[in-house]
């Protein structure tokens, strides 16, 4: 069993219909606070009596008013006949089917259909529909299921066929008729919700317990300390496994156990392995965070489930430190393939941790939620391209827009810049370098095509946030050069002002300070004249627009050094963009103007 979609009308921050497809495997429900990735897992709790409409001037537009509508939701999901069969338990099963010429009650056509979708274990397709405290249960499959739903007179017959096995005989009992099944047929819906377990840092599984009639963990997690102590008593081996994947997530946990204490049973953490037997240095469950109980109770269903499960968690990260958050990933992708995930997230960790089949970006304007999503094939389309320009999803996760740099050096130091330069849009500014630049000087290739590349990833998926440019050095280029790319590429491709980002930087105030740090003694003075040199200048006050400021700096610390020491792009310049940012930031006020030319905000 697996939820196939969710659809969401009129509820809480929703208002137009929004339609969620998931998948088997990992489903990520991505967006910021208040986006709306908590209220989709409340749908998929199943719970009928979820009534709450949407609120803003589109629904009650005159003050003191009430919306008129209800909240509508339908949630289908994908089984199969034989797991409908042991879901129901018994040796009986009622599958409403729909009368057609040659297929009437009754007839050997249809009950030779029926037990044609038996033998090939059909799919089926369970659609529940609720609002307001009532709901609908319709089917779909094969051309012979009836769609028929819960608004059915529950007390009036119902065209079904009646599916009934015998152990001692493989080959079942087919009969079809009008039967008074309507309202166990309505009720299938709660078979699968007690398959869907959800967990967040608010939601704490029990730490003390009574004797229980099943080891079947609630979906609430109230009976974990039974499940626990049953598990270490009828499989030793699974509570070992189950005690070893808590450990890989928390390492300081050494075994998890559950003894009976008067008439019940307590969850207690052990500190140390089981061999030193000090269970008396044991901690209740109680006493430990959160995010130890949800563990262990999604570990628990991961072990002991032979049929698939839906395991949603909200926020993940909230209640998990990122290492522990990636073990438990991981050990949920590789040990828990049957199930079925849906996690809710605003941190990057959940995007590198697992494989996803699918992913939902919700947006909140501030008043409505929309959901854009992304699916397998475009996944794997959208990672291949991202991994052609070396690039990971998380570097582009949460961000507003993307700007290309040169290379490793502006990527290091151009976030910095923009936090003083452009305080207005830095925070929202993926700061990525371009991966072999020399293409845009490569002959018959036009750098505007190039920048294309980058454009068209950036329209490819709403993962992907809209390129503000790629901003190169000048290099040899003449100005007139400069201006026709940036013409060609209507803007994409964009160069600085000066024909490299060092020739911001000749400051021997700042450079005397680097080589303080790295141990080399000199003054401002002796540093203004080693530079004043290398340009073969008589000071600093002439147009350094088209000099080669990296060999400029290059000769400076070979000098100052006695050739002890080279400059090194990647430590020495960030350096030198800290110290002069620091103690002073006009010395880069060309380089504030062009900053902000770029993101128009000038």
């Amino acid at each position: 069993m697996y939820i196939e979609a969710v659809a969401i009308e009129n509820y809480k921050s929703f208002l137009d219909r929004q339609t969620f497809q998931f998948e088997p495997g990992f489903n990520l429900l991505v967006g910021t606070n208040n986006a709306g990735k908590t209220t989709v897992l409340d749908v998929i709790d199943l719970d009928p009596n979820l009534n709450e409409p949407h609120r803003s001037d589109r629904t009650i537009p005159q003050f003191g008013g009430q919306p008129l509508n209800q909240s509508n939701f339908k949630v289908s999901l994908a089984t199969s006949f034989q797991e409908l069969m042991q879901l129901r338990g018994g040796n009986a099963l009622y599958l409403p089917v729909k009368q057609a010429q040659g297929f009437e009650l009754g007839s050997t056509n249809l009950s030779n259909e029926v037990a044609t979708f038996i033998a090939r274990n059909g799919q089926l397709k369970l659609h529940v529909s609720f609002r307001q405290g009532t709901y609908e249960v319709g089917f779909e499959g094969d051309e012979f299921v009836s769609g028929v739903a819960s608004s059915h007179p529950v007390n009036s017959s119902l065209a079904a066929a009646l599916i009934q096995y015998n152990p001692l005989d493989p080959k079942p009992s087919i009969a079809t008729s009008n039967y008074s099944a309507h309202a166990e047929v309505s009720q299938y819906y709660s078979l699968f919700r007690q398959r869907i377990y959800r967990f967040s840092a608010q939601r704490r599984p029990g730490a003390e317990c009574n004797t229980s009639s099943t080891n079947i963990l609630d979906r609430e997690a109230m009976i974990l300390p039974y499940c626990i102590n049953y598990l270490q008593t009828n499989d030793a081996h699974g509570h070992k496994i189950l005690c070893a994947w808590i450990n890989r997530v928390f390492p300081s946990v050494k075994w998890i156990q559950a003894p009976p204490t008067g008439n019940s049973f307590q969850l207690r953490c052990l500190l140390h392995p089981p061999e030193a037997r000090r269970d008396d240095l044991s901690i209740h469950l109680s006493r430990m965070g959160s995010g130890i109980g949800n563990v262990i109770a999604i570990l628990y269903i991961v072990l002991v489930s032979r049929e698939p499960q839906v395991i949603a968690i909200d926020e993940p990260n909230a209640f998990l430190h990122p290492r522990a958050l990636r073990e438990l990933l991981t050990i949920l992708e590789s040990e828990g393939k049957q199930h079925q995930y849906i996690l809710t997230a605003h941190s990057a960790d959940v995007l590198t941790a697992v494989n996803a089949r699918s992913i939902s970006l919700l947006e909140f304007d501030g008043i409505v939620t929309t959901v854009t999503q992304v699916g397998l094939k475009d996944l794997h389309v959208l990672r291949g391209g991202l991994a052609e320009l070396g690039i990971r999803m998380t570097d582009l996760h949460a961000k507003d827009r993307v700007l290309w740099v040169e290379g490793q050096t502006e990527e290091l130091v151009m976030p910095e810049l923009l936090r003083w330069a452009c305080p207005e849009v830095a925070a929202g500014t993926a700061v990525l370098r371009v991966e072999r630049t020399g293409t845009f000087s490569t002959k018959g290739i036009k750098p505007s095509e190039i920048a294309q590349i980058y454009e068209r990833l950036s329209s490819s998926s709403a993962l992907v946030p809209p390129i503000v440019c790629i901003l190169l050095d000048g290099e040899t280029r003449s100005s007139s050069e400069r201006q026709e790319i940036e013409r060609e590429s209507q803007g994409k491709l964009q160069f600085l002002d000066r024909r490299m980002l060092e020739n911001y930087l000749l400051h021997p105030e700042a450079v005397t300070a680097t080589l303080l740090e790295l141990d080399i003694t000199t003054t401002p003075d002796i540093a203004r004249d080693m530079i004043c040199k290398a340009l073969d200048l008589p000071d600093l006050t002439s147009d350094l627009l088209e000099i080669d400021g990296a060999t400029v700096l290059k000769k400076v610390f070979s000098e100052l050094s006695k050739a002890s020491l080279e400059f090194r792009k990647t430590r020495d310049v960030p350096s030198i963009v800290a110290w002069i940012l620091d103690n002073y930031p006009e010395h880069l006020a060309p380089l504030r103007a062009r900053l902000r030319k770029l993101f128009k905000l000038e």
